[in-house]
């Protein structure tokens, strides 16, 4: 007889994000494409209220417009991506001079380079999202 499988939670976060500024609009046109790469099209963001300069409700991307939605009930130290295939996932946010308990954001040197090469940052997510 077989062993049972063991059955491994989903991670409650799947990454994390430092914007370096509070204006969403800004920094969420940066965000997009690599949140794409992901899982594919990022179709909703929701995020909390709290933190941002501006709300927009809207933003556009290269081919499509993407919706975002705030809850008030929500940390503003999350933000929940829903894509177009139907799946979602949860990225922790470091908004700049928060003490969020999030590690400092990684620095542009060469270790970051290295750390990409060996499959860290996007990349490991990307092969933890499920298609």
């Amino acid at each position: 007889m077989l062993p049972e499988p063991v059955r491994v939670p989903r991670p409650l976060l799947n990454g994390s994000w430092w914007p370096r500024s509070t204006d969403l609009g800004v920094e969420l046109s940066v965000l997009l494409p690599a949140l794409d790469q992901v899982r594919g099209p990022v179709k909703r963001l929701l995020l909390g209220v709290g933190g941002w300069k501006a709300r927009p409700s809207r933003i556009n991307a290269r081919d499509r417009t993407v919706s975002i939605g705030y809850a008030a009930g929500q940390s503003s130290a999350m933000i929940k991506v829903f894509c177009v295939d139907g799946g979602s996932f949860t990225m922790r946010v470091a908004l700049p001079g928060s003490a969020s308990g999030v590690p400092d954001p990684p620095d542009d040197g060469p270790g970051e380079a290295i750390w990409e090469d060996e499959g860290g940052g996007l990349r490991l997510l990307r092969s933890q999202a499920v298609r």
